[in-house]
């Protein structure tokens, strides 16, 4: 409950603009609850030049549920 308490108070928005220069891949999954699809589109908004993937089929297991798909996005962001 801490966790999630620091979380809602820390907003680092503002902040983010400054990694421009730093190619940013955000991936959300659209039935995840936790950490809400919205809140990556808003953080994928935020740091000019990132690309936004949303995950139609996954929760927040998004790493398991999809292992394939995420160890594919990320190989393709990294090369």
């Amino acid at each position: 409950m801490a966790q999630l308490k620091a979380m809602g108070r820390y907003d680092a928005l503002d902040r983010l603009a400054s990694l421009a220069s730093i190619p940013t891949l955000v991936v959300s999954a659209a039935q995840d609850r936790i950490a809400l699809p919205a809140f990556g589109r808003q953080l994928a908004a935020a740091i000019p030049g990132a690309r936004y993937i949303e995950i139609a089929e996954a929760g927040h297991a998004v790493p398991i549920q999809c292992a394939d798909q995420i160890n594919q996005l990320l190989a393709g962001h990294f090369s």
